[in-house]
């Protein structure tokens, strides 16, 4: 069963070429802006969630804390995108399982991808 990505990102054309990518790479993904309401990921039942830090008029950090509150969800490895400078520090508050600075590069944030879904230890 290929593994399900979520991508939370309010630039399309980010959201597409991630989509792109990750689909290129054999997973499921489902790429949306912004979710109105977390009961609407929850049927997705995604193995990771790729979250941008800065979702229109709401940090994304906010949202990780409240994913990482959900029983279906608390478990669901969460990487942080984002072009802030401290971006280490603001996945470190919301527990977020790691993070990628933009412009990323793909074939890491592929490996991060990959390492997360298979629960391997992520190599810094």
């Amino acid at each position: 069963m290929r593994k399900k990505i979520l991508i939370i990102e309010n630039d399309q054309d980010i959201r597409n070429i991630i989509d792109f990518i990750l689909e290129e790479q054999g997973f499921t993904t489902l790429s949306i802006p912004e979710p109105q309401d977390l009961d609407e990921i929850i049927p997705f039942k995604p193995d990771l969630i790729l979250l941008d830090e800065f979702i229109n008029d709401r940090p994304g950090h906010r949202l990780c804390k409240k994913i990482k509150q959900i029983g279906v969800l608390k478990n669901t490895p969460v990487i942080i995108l984002s072009t802030a400078n401290d971006i280490e520090l603001i996945a470190a508050e919301c527990n977020a399982n790691d993070y990628i600075s933009k412009p990323f590069n793909v074939p890491d944030m592929v490996d991060k991808v990959i390492r997360l879904v298979n629960h391997l230890p992520l190599a810094y």
